[in-house]
């Protein structure tokens, strides 16, 4: 028969308790527990003959059945749609058929579980394992046995027991970690395993020892090892036998909790964890501190080789072994280490970035230079009236708002660099760079004209506010195109010696300063510069002595960064072409060639140009080769007929017939519209021929130009 452990009922003849109920209340007296407990826990009595009934493989003696439950209090279930999971221990002596202690004696059978029934870890149900699941601040007990689980829980030790010391995974059944356990957050929480103290004579319990470490190592969780003392006669102390019998039980379990010794490399990896980080794509190793980006080689064999840590294992002999072992190696394959998906620069967004996926991106933005603090900023607008004397007080009011732009939207691109100029030197046209650049702090970088035409952008990595001084150069075209393209590219890839190339969102916003009034090379139709020019000289050196203090040692970046973040931002367009300027057009002007200027004449005023002396040309359609010699008749320059068409293109001189061959007088060619250009624009190509027929006859009684 089945006895719960339950209140007994009045009857006419009371009688004692039964044999099953003795032996019960005596086993869990040894383990520190009452039947008062058992009845807590869900415990059952059984008699012999209900102990046969379970099951054919078991022995008809009293046992005590332990029911298993799950995080949520109730009965746990090994696999999903099994039936609720439980042991039997046996409270009288049935000996083991098939296992040998020697040559004569038979092992003693005391637990025992239905067959094929799996595997599964009991949490007494004196605890609210739920919460315990969820909090990683918790530490949690691991031991070997359900009687001495519920022993420590009823002390106050959240306690796990396994049916045996393999027990938390089943290699049968495919499973490497039983799921209730997975339930739990393993991570940087402290776990201590509590086996019985022979374990040091048992190298098959040592190896269970370190690879249950090695799974909790996996999870996160800090695995630690518990030394029992033996505080029994026979030498063999188990967690309910030491909490029975020692004397300050409690007392006694918290010292050794506190000096148990660390299995495995969790607490340092964990450590590790604190100042490196891996980024997936495109591979390569972090230090969270300084950004310094390192190839795993590298990493390990190179900047983090001399790092090592000792790794404790038991050894066989239940002896603890510890080996010295590289910290680098250990944590690039340990499946806890700090990950990111991806390298990103996300000005004002957080350390680490949602990302697509489970992992998130690591954003490399190193924060403001400086704090906003609303104070005093007459300096500031003192120097800006002066380089901006005698200009359109719009032009002033557009570069402040320029200015102020990115800092109230960070990491907004704007499609347009400012550009100062002016003769006088001194006037303080880089010190507006360098002021803005204090509330940049670290994203912000100055360049030279080396830096754009050296190939190496590693300048660019991770800034958001850039200074040019003196960007120019003869080959202003070239490096003209450059810069157009670095003011408005969204993306551009990193390439650092040793590491892996990678990607990263273009926030740059330039500001450049020069001396000379030529000092970029501007196209009509350019749109991507403001343009102011300096007309004054210097100021007094004390108001330069005044603002280099208020900048490098006094509240100048935090109040200038309260201003510029307050400022009123108008209709100001970040993506709008440049406000065109005054000094926009004569560094247009200046900075032509002979052959652009020529060009911008022809578009300008074609009846100037397109005459033989004083002969007028009729002709409405010219091929480049009909052009050049208008424009170098005495052939003195070294351009070509071809470099010609390209300085038309450039300047935007349509193309006849989307730019088809026609039909001429000395053969197919590309022709430009020079006049009509609404009416030429969408002739078909017969009218196209018939004009440059007429214009041919025309031509053959005339004087050949």
């Amino acid at each position: 028969m089945t006895r719960k452990i339950t209140a007994n009922k009045k009857s006419a003849a009371p009688k004692g308790p039964s044999t099953e109920v003795k032996l019960a209340v005596a086993k869990l007296q040894s383990s520190g527990l009452t039947m008062e407990d058992a009845t807590k826990l869900g415990m059952e009595v059984l008699s012999g003959f209900t102990t046969g009934q379970l099951h054919d493989s078991f022995a008809a003696k009293a046992a005590l059945r332990l029911n298993y439950y799950g995080i949520d209090g109730k009965p746990l279930n090994p696999r999903p749609k099994w039936p609720p999971f439980y042991r039997i221990r046996y409270l009288e002596d049935v000996e083991d058929p098939v296992s040998f202690v020697g040559q004569t004696e038979k092992k003693k059978l005391r637990y025992v579980n239905e067959p094929e029934a799996g595997i599964a870890a009991y949490m007494p149900k004196t605890v609210d394992w739920f919460a315990v699941a969820a909090d990683p601040n918790i530490p949690i007990l691991i031991t070997e046995g359900e009687l001495k689980a519920a022993k420590a829980c009823k002390e106050g030790f959240e306690t796990i027991g396994l049916g045996g010391v393999f027990n938390f995974r089943s290699v049968k059944q495919g499973i490497e970690f039983l799921p209730e356990l997975e339930e739990f957050d393993w991570v940087k929480r402290y776990v201590y395993v509590v086996y019985d103290s022979d374990y040091r004579t048992n190298s098959n319990i040592c190896v269970a020892l370190n690879q249950l470490a090695e799974a909790l190592n996996e999870r996160g969780a800090i695995p630690m090892l518990v030394s029992l003392p033996d505080v029994i006669d026979d030498g063999k102390t188990g967690l309910d036998d030491l909490l029975v019998n020692a004397p300050d039980a409690k007392m006694m379990l918290t010292e050794l909790l506190r000096t148990a010794e660390p299995l495995g490399l969790a607490r340092p990896l964990w450590k590790m964890n604190e100042h490196v980080i891996y980024v997936q794509d495109p591979g390569l190793v972090v230090v969270k501190k300084s950004f310094q980006k390192l190839s795993p080689s590298a990493f390990k064999d190179h900047a983090y080789a001399t790092v090592s840590y000792t790794e404790q294992t038991v050894k066989g002999d239940g002896e603890m072994s510890y080996k010295k072992v590289p910290a680098a190696t250990a944590w690039l394959k340990w499946p806890l280490r700090a990950e990111a998906s991806r390298l990103v620069y996300s000005p004002g967004s957080d350390r680490m970035v949602d990302d697509d996926g489970p992992v998130p991106a690591l954003n490399i933005w190193r924060g403001w230079g400086c704090a906003p603090v609303k104070g005093d900023v007459s300096l500031w607008k003192e120097l800006l009236d002066h380089l901006f004397t005698g200009a359109d007080p719009e032009d002033r009011k557009y570069f402040e708002r320029w200015c102020a732009y990115p800092i109230q939207n960070p990491g907004v691109k704007m499609y347009v660099a400012a550009v100062m100029f002016g003769i006088m030197h001194g006037t303080g046209k880089s010190l507006v760079g360098y002021m803005l650049g204090k509330i940049y702090g670290r994203n912000f970088s100055e360049i030279s004209k080396d830096d754009l035409t050296g190939g190496n952008y590693d300048w660019a990595e991770a800034k958001q506010f850039v200074l040019g001084d003196e960007v120019t150069g003869s080959s202003k075209r070239d490096i003209n195109d450059m810069l157009k393209k670095l003011i408005t590219q969204e993306k551009f890839r990193v390439n650092i010696k040793y590491v892996p190339t990678f990607e990263l969102m273009d926030m740059i916003n330039y500001y450049f300063t020069s001396n000379h009034p030529d000092a970029f090379f501007m196209e009509d139709n350019e749109r991507r510069y403001y343009i102011h020019e300096v007309k004054v000289g210097p100021m007094s050196e004390e108001f330069y002595s005044k603002f280099d203090e208020w900048m490098k040692r006094g509240e100048g970046p935090s109040a200038l960064f309260y201003y510029l973040q307050n400022l009123d931002l108008g209709d100001f367009n970040p993506h709008a072409p440049a406000r065109k300027t005054q000094a926009r057009a004569r560094m247009i002007a200046d900075t032509k060639s002979d052959l652009g200027e020529w060009v911008a004449r022809l578009l300008a005023d074609p009846e100037s140009v397109l005459r033989v002396g004083n002969i007028p040309l009729d002709k409405d359609l010219f091929t480049n080769h009909e052009l050049f010699p208008l424009y170098d008749p005495d052939q003195r320059t070294n351009t070509t007929a071809n470099g010609l068409g390209r300085e038309l293109r450039r300047s935007g001189m349509p193309l006849a017939y989307d730019g088809n061959p026609l039909p001429g007088p000395d053969g197919p060619g590309r022709y430009y519209i020079v006049r009509n250009k609404a009416k030429w624009a969408t002739a078909n190509r017969q009218q196209l021929i018939k004009h440059l027929e007429s214009t041919t006859k025309k031509r053959k009684t005339s004087k050949k130009f």
